[in-house]
């Protein structure tokens, strides 16, 4: 498993304990586990794009930043 792989199985395992309280991951079946891990893929790519706003408006903002300092 790369990287990104374990980082959504490990969401998915969150998100799925948050979900079903004290019910074990690993008996859930493949599917209910595609569910989550479906999930998981899209609150990181939700993050990715929250990051990538938070950077453009920081880009955006900072030549006015270096023109009120001079």
């Amino acid at each position: 498993m790369d990287q990104v792989d374990l980082e959504v199985e490990h969401i998915a395992r969150a998100f799925f304990a948050a979900w079903h309280g004290t019910e074990a991951w690993e008996n859930a079946s493949r599917s209910l586990k595609h569910e989550f891990r479906l999930y998981a893929r899209q609150a990181i790519s939700m993050l990715e794009k929250r990051q990538e706003q938070v950077q453009r408006v920081e880009l955006d903002a900072s030549p006015i930043r270096i023109l009120e300092i001079a």
